[in-house]
């Protein structure tokens, strides 16, 4: 029978279990998903801006503009809103296409 000590003198540290590491990682997924859902959403409130004037003629025709007057300016609101939000969303776009200089 032997009587070797097999322990390792030095513990042995794995490099993914390294606090900072790791630290580092889950801050650039964060800050990756937070720009994603950025990218998202200004592009849902560019088009909520483009679409949403399509709803003050038939509110109008049918009288619910005048009935409903909260409702009128709560579209109004968001549509401001979504004006705001989704400034942008094209030139994002355009500067994240690579371009060919051949």
């Amino acid at each position: 029978m032997s009587t070797t000590d097999r322990t390792p003198s030095a513990p042995v540290v794995d490099d993914r279990l390294d606090p900072d590491r790791l630290r580092s990682h889950v801050a650039g997924y964060a800050t990756g998903a937070a720009r994603l859902f950025a990218r998202g959403g200004r592009a849902a409130a560019f088009w909520l801006a483009a679409l949403l004037p399509l709803t003050y003629l038939p509110m109008v025709a049918a009288g619910t503009a005048t009935d409903r007057p909260t409702l009128l300016a709560a579209l109004l609101a968001a549509h401001a809103a979504a004006l705001v939000l989704g400034r942008g969303h094209a030139v994002d776009r355009s500067a994240a296409a690579p371009t060919d200089d051949r």
